[in-house]
């Protein structure tokens, strides 16, 4: 017994001295704040809290700290807890319900409002909390029976005033403008009155059919907002309701001095930015409504209300393909959301349908397009055509102002991108003995039209002739490989007494020197799930040969170890993990039909930078190239210099101008035309063109310092 009575003695002495301590925390806290010392009071009320969780003064001192840090979650949290600590004082619970809408979580705050009025359904602050919290997520039913509660309750200003909030959202005007008359009847001091006052006159002009009514709510909501601004030149909301009057009376010069005041003083939501952009659109000034919708819509691209005005302003800006794409975002997210009906959505598709007249009508030009044959070749209007072809292949392109409406061959439709400007096109028509014309015409949106006729002479129908030189292949054309084996080197010769137009390994390009007769190829192949191969080549009369390899795998070798070999370790410098590296720098600056470009002393850091984990061999610049240049270059001279020095990593890195044209990026030679992109070089193919240079190359890199001429060209290329 003895015992016993000593333990629960003990346990009584230390739960007194953790309240004594608690408390004394709590003072030392008191003090602190007194001073002003808010952060060391801070870390005494927590202790005070660590050694009595149940200390309610504490964690009220603590909110109170946290509520003049700004901290306003942590104030949340903390009077939470006290509801908790004591359920039944509904003081508690209003203050973590105000807490709650201060933070903006009005229906966490209707919960700790309810909670304090169960306890006491008369408690005024918890009734005045409930109003604010019922707004804040437009439960007007239940902001009603609080205010009118409130306001049997007690008649004040603070009451009159959200009765009259209340009743103004609810539309009853009358009501909500005597409720707004009394507050300022007893305190004309009340700023936030003169306000609300306005808001009625503003709902109260729309009601009114009269033009004299009407003047006279406008010129009310005006003095109220002006008197506001008396007491409080610094009230954004005074300033905004004030310039929504001046707007009503056309008055857009002053509206915009108002809203921009109110953006002056730090008010910068969707509302404000909103509102002026349709007081520049009044007024006339549709470019700044255009900066200020792009505000709104850079934060939300997909707000319909912002795209549809940003249209109207565009189409009054005579941007009439920026206002076209407007309304077809705003469309297309109208589609998801409820609550648009079939009268807007009509709306739009017949400002689509003019605005697409106008961008018609405002691009319409008389200049046919330029059509260019590629395929079959010409000289001098005369193409050579293989006595033994039954189908022709036709190809090209065409240059145009305008989208292209058709293509026909011989009066066959060719294949083409409808959406692409300056398209390619493509087509396969008969061919009989009596044939002796090619006929190629196009026609753009506007009806231009432009022939090309190409008279056609028989040529020699004999095939190139194909021989494989590695890997070795039996009579039968079969290859064996290894059985793990992922891709093979395959190089070769194409014989022909024409020259080769194209050389093909499974519809891949392989690397061949397209200017020389009987050139020699090469390409590394994929040979991973495959059991075969073809080549294919072509030359410039359409003759073409196939041929087709099988592959035979290895059976895998039977690995036997013996004895463990223990590892070799030498000293010296470790070789690079890269092996034999090359960087390529082109460099364009002297052109013709471009603006020349200044070289800069930073290119050299540049790749350095992005070729730091490399270690360069040999650095090869070739500076100032043509189109026919750069095809040779990289065609012919790198990968003869490649295959000679066996290397294995290709780093290239372009410097001067960039184009990119229909998804599709452009490197700009030195003799490049603007108005012809068929002078530019297409790089898009060079990393796999490089990787088929020898079968030591393992790793190409292409890097494009481009100057592009439009924001995405380094998007593209980067």
């Amino acid at each position: 017994m003895r015992s016993v009575f000593l333990s629960l003695t003990l346990i009584l002495l230390t739960v007194a001295a953790q309240g004594q301590g608690g408390k004394a925390f709590l003072k030392e806290g008191d003090a602190l704040r007194r001073t002003n010392d808010l952060d060391k009071a801070l870390e005494r009320y927590s202790l005070a809290i660590d050694v009595d969780p149940k200390l309610i003064k504490a964690y009220q001192a603590r909110a109170e700290v946290n509520t003049l840090l700004g901290n306003k979650p942590a104030v949340v949290i903390d009077l939470a807890r006290v509801v908790e600590l004591d359920p039944g004082e509904p003081a508690y619970a209003a203050a973590a319900a105000a807490a709650f809408l201060e933070i903006d979580s009005a229906r966490s705050a209707l919960r700790f409002c309810e909670r304090a009025l169960r306890v006491d359904p008369k408690h005024m602050g918890a009734l005045q909390t409930q109003v604010r919290a019922a707004l804040a997520i437009n439960d007007l039913d239940l902001a009603t029976r609080a205010s009118d509660a409130a306001l049997a309750l007690k008649a004040t200003t603070d009451t009159y005033f959200l009765h009259g909030i209340v009743r103004t959202a609810t539309r009853d005007l009358g009501t909500a403008e005597f409720d707004l008359d009394k507050v300022l009847e007893w305190n004309h001091l009340y700023e936030p009155a003169y306000v609300a006052l306005s808001e009625v006159q503003l709902q109260l002009y729309e009601k009114y059919t009269g033009t004299t009514m009407q003047m006279r709510t406008l010129e009310k909501a005006i003095e109220k907002c002006t008197r506001a601004l008396e007491l409080n030149p610094q009230s954004t909301d005074a300033l905004f309701t004030r310039s929504k009057a001046l707007a009503l009376q056309k008055e857009f010069a002053r509206s915009i001095d108002d809203i921009s005041r109110c953006i002056a003083l730090g008010r910068k939501d969707r509302a404000v930015y909103l509102q002026r952009a349709r007081y520049y659109h009044g007024y006339g000034q549709h470019q700044n409504a255009v900066n200020d919708l792009n505000k709104i819509l850079l934060d939300d691209p997909k707000d319909v209300e912002g795209l549809l005005l940003r249209a109207e302003c565009k189409e009054a800006n005579l941007d009439m393909e920026g206002a076209l794409k407007d309304l077809e975002n705003a469309q297309k997210e109208m589609e998801v959301i409820a609550g648009y009906g079939s009268e807007e959505r009509r709306r739009i598709d017949e400002a689509r349908v003019r605005i697409k007249q106008q961008v018609f009508e405002m691009n319409r030009e008389a200049d046919p397009p330029r059509l260019t044959i590629v395929e079959p070749y010409s000289k001098d209007s005369v193409a050579q055509v293989s006595a033994s072809l039954s189908h022709l292949k036709v190809s090209g392109h065409i240059l145009d102002r305008s989208g292209i409406k058709a293509i026909t061959v011989n009066g066959t439709m060719a294949d083409y991108d409808r959406e692409e400007k300056d398209p390619q096109f493509f087509a396969v028509v008969p061919w009989g003995p009596s044939d002796k014309e090619i006929v190629v015409q196009a026609i753009d949106l506007y009806g231009n039209l432009t022939s090309v006729a190409l008279n056609v002479e028989r040529s020699e129908g004999v095939p190139p002739v194909i021989v494989l030189t590695a890997p070795i292949a039996t009579e039968d054309r079969i290859i064996v490989v290894d059985a793990g084996k992922e891709s093979v080197f395959v190089e070769g010769r194409v014989t022909d007494g024409s020259p080769i137009r194209s050389i093909a390994v499974n519809g891949v390009n392989a690397s061949y020197a397209p200017d020389q007769m009987d050139p020699e190829f090469s390409i590394k192949v994929d040979v991973k799930d495959k059991d075969r191969f073809t080549v294919r080549a072509e030359d410039q009369f359409g003759n073409s040969s196939d041929l087709v390899f099988s592959l035979v795998r290895k059976a895998s070798p039977v690995l036997v170890v013996t004895k463990p070999v223990e590892p070799v370790v030498t000293t010296g410098t470790p070789p690079s993990r890269t092996g034999n590296t090359w960087v390529i720098h082109i460099e364009n600056a002297n052109y013709r039909n471009f603006p020349a470009i200044q070289s800069s002393g930073t290119d050299a850091s540049k790749m350095q930078k992005a070729f730091a984990n490399y270690s360069i061999s040999r650095t090869i610049t070739k500076k100032n190239l043509s189109k026919e240049q750069l095809e040779r270059f990289f065609n012919i001279e790198l990968r003869d210099l490649v295959r000679t020095n066996k290397v294995s990593t290709i780093l290239v890195w372009y410097t001067g101008h960039g184009k990119s044209v229909g998804g599709k990026a452009y490197w700009v030679p030195v003799d490049a035309r603007k108005d012809d992109i068929y002078s530019y070089f297409n790089y898009g193919s060079l990393k796999a063109q490089m990787q088929n240079y020898s079968e030591s190359v393992d790793k190409t890199v292409v890097v494009s310092d481009a100057a592009g001429s439009d924001a995405s060209f380094y998007e593209l290329t980067r």
